[in-house]
């Protein structure tokens, strides 16, 4: 068995500690002076950090995770960037070049026998858009009320509460706001528009990245999450872990028939969540491309209602995607079928992706504010839900014809 690296025994407030290091030890490859501010703003892999020089904000700090990216992966994300800012009038994120003419420094630590990858970015003023039935922050105001009542007592009641909400929700009506479906439109013109630039994009000599194909997601000795499965008994029961095996074997069978070509599968973003965008006025800033890599272009779409997937109202939040997307570049009636699979797909490896950062965020705004057993539990029950429900919609036809095409269609404006 291979031993643990000298960071991985570190306990978390450990951890926490020496990335603040890193990033001391970094800041000044950017001409920072030793007064400089560094705030940790951001924990899941990578540690992201705000930089204030005299009270103003100046740049935003990424101290890369280890085990997930190479220097080659890090200059192949900043060059697709690099790509969509010459090619698209796309708002984006722009990496800045450190005092010594490098857009990726590397910051040794001879006392953890390792070595760092910092990237900075310059620092863009916005709030992640959100639509006016977005409720995900009630949920950490409620953890907070209940965070002294024990785990035993209220992870029960949290898998309760994802049977409530999967099989009571169906009579609610959408509450999407003209707004609203305008946001999503446009977040569906910024998904298809990196898409037409990945059709046209040669890889590098220097190319690596991962891929979000099947074994990214789901492969058995190591995926994109770490190598965790969902196969937990500590989250689900056998009888839920065996509804997601039929589900994930029903995905396997669609995705291979639905197949890569070109106009389906190349460089995507993989991460297009309210979280990693910024509104500033009319103008949608794109964040946090760390993830890109090649995939199917509709898990783009399937990533933009991450942890939205329970609504009542998905299919209208689709059909405004498409509706943005197809006023840049055309879908076909299979593209717009298989969303629903690609929704299922990115669903399980979020509950992968949870199961593997349980115990290691920080207190912070989103997913990391809610991170909890009691909030993995309900993600846990409510991803059992919905993969029931995959498996009655698509499994009695394994033709591609699961969803008609019409049920996503809308007439463009």
């Amino acid at each position: 068995m291979e031993s643990k690296s000298c960071f991985e025994r570190l306990s978390f407030a450990e951890k926490i500690n020496y990335l603040q290091t890193v990033a001391e030890k970094a800041k000044a490859r950017w001409d920072n002076p030793p007064s400089s501010k560094l705030t940790l703003i951001n924990f899941t892999e990578n540690a992201t950090y705000r930089l204030e020089v005299e009270n103003k904000t100046k740049m935003i700090m990424r101290v890369q995770r280890l085990d997930y990216t190479t220097l080659d992966s890090v200059k192949t994300e900043l060059s697709w960037i690099a790509e969509l800012r010459r090619t698209t009038n796309l708002s984006l994120n722009c990496p800045l070049l450190s005092r010594n003419r490098k857009y990726v420094e590397v910051i040794e630590s001879p006392e953890m026998n390792e070595k760092r990858l910092v990237v900075c970015f310059k620092f863009i003023e916005g709030q992640s858009p959100a639509d006016s039935s977005d409720a995900n922050d009630d949920i950490g105001g409620l953890i907070r009320k209940i965070d002294w009542i024990p785990d035993t007592l209220t992870i029960p009641v949290f898998k309760l509460a994802a049977l409530v909400q999967q099989n009571l929700g169906h009579s609610k009506k959408s509450t999407l706001q003209a707004s609203d479906r305008q946001l999503y439109r446009k977040v569906g013109k910024i998904a298809a528009t990196l898409h037409t630039r990945a059709i046209e994009w040669k890889d590098p000599d220097f190319f690596e990245r991962m891929e979000w194909n099947f074994d990214g997601t789901f492969g058995k000795n190591w995926n994109n999450f770490y190598g965790v499965s969902y196969r937990s008994r500590q989250w689900l029961s056998q009888k839920d872990i065996s509804i997601i095996d039929q589900c994930v074997d029903l995905i396997k069978k669609r995705v291979e028939a639905y197949g890569k070509a070109p106009d389906r599968y190349g460089m995507i973003h993989s991460d297009l969540r309210m979280a990693n965008m910024l509104k500033n006025g009319d103008e949608i800033t794109v964040l946090d491309f760390d993830d890109c890599g090649k995939g199917w272009f509709m898990y783009d779409i399937a990533s933009v209602v991450t942890f939205m997937e329970h609504r009542t109202d998905l299919s209208e939040v689709i059909k405004e995607l498409i509706g943005g997307y197809e006023l840049v570049r055309k879908l076909s009636d299979e593209d717009k079928q298989e969303i629903g699979t690609f929704i299922m797909m990115r669903r399980i490896g979020m509950l992968q992706s949870l199961i593997s950062r349980i115990g290691s965020v920080i207190p912070g705004s989103g997913e990391s504010q809610v991170l909890t057993p009691e909030v993995l539990a309900f993600y846990a029950k409510g991803t059992a839900i919905l993969a029931k429900k995959y498996l009655k919609n698509f499994a009695s036809r394994p033709d591609l014809t699961a969803i008609p095409a019409k049920h996503y269609r809308v007439s463009q404006q």
